[in-house]
């Protein structure tokens, strides 16, 4: 029987952490939110999407299911697919399924903006600010400058749900885009679990919207 290798993503603020809250209670997997070290959002060499791999893969021998769920495994998806295609072990051994999160994007752009302000951080835009902190996490978003912060946001998560419908269109049987309330109904997650393959699913409903 092949492993289920599950990704969850979404812009953020839409609900990543509920997500991977409930495919880690499923039987037997390990599903993890924003695995160290988090990817940054050029895959340049793809040395630490090799790592994060390697991370999976070792876990993989002792569960039917193991992923993660982090912003950033949007640009991955092609480059994952491809691979899953053209490595005969990885074809037969692993079913990949990717799950993208979706919010109104107002209400991203709102709740990110108060989570910017809170962290005094900025990681849509290149910038030399002192005052703004870094972290790793610059990294991790593209970068949108010669406009306001709001602006930035606002592009930023209207690029990603247009990025997310072309993958569901090239790969229907493996991504696939739910909106964040199918975490707050049972119907909504038993399409969640239905869509990976569960066989005895574990249907609750939790959700975090990230709304502050």
């Amino acid at each position: 029987m092949k492993k289920k290798l599950v990704f969850g993503t979404g812009p953020g603020r839409c609900g990543s952490a509920s997500l991977a809250f409930l495919l880690n209670a499923q039987e037997s997997s390990l599903v993890s939110h924003e695995l160290f070290p988090v990817l940054p959002w050029d895959i340049g060499d793809a040395s630490l999407v090799q790592f994060r791999w390697e991370q999976l893969h070792h876990q993989s021998h002792l569960f039917d299911m193991v992923g993660d769920v982090g912003n950033y495994y949007l640009p991955y998806i092609s480059f994952l697919m491809k691979s899953l295609a053209q490595v005969e072990h990885l074809k037969h051994g692993f079913d990949f399924k990717f799950i993208l999160l979706e919010r109104d994007i107002e209400e991203i752009v709102k709740s990110f903006l108060v989570k910017f302000q809170r962290q005094n951080n900025n990681p849509l835009q290149n910038h030399e600010d002192p005052s703004l902190n870094r972290n790793d996490w610059d990294g991790s978003f593209p970068k949108y400058d010669g406009c306001s912060l709001e602006e930035a946001t606002r592009n930023y998560a209207t690029d990603y749900y247009e990025e997310a419908q072309k993958l569901v269109t090239l790969f229907p049987s493996s991504v696939k885009i739910f909106n964040v309330e199918s975490l707050n109904s049972e119907d909504g997650v038993s399409s969640i679990l239905n869509f990976i393959g569960i066989e005895n699913p574990r249907v609750f409903t939790k959700i975090k919207k990230n709304a502050s």
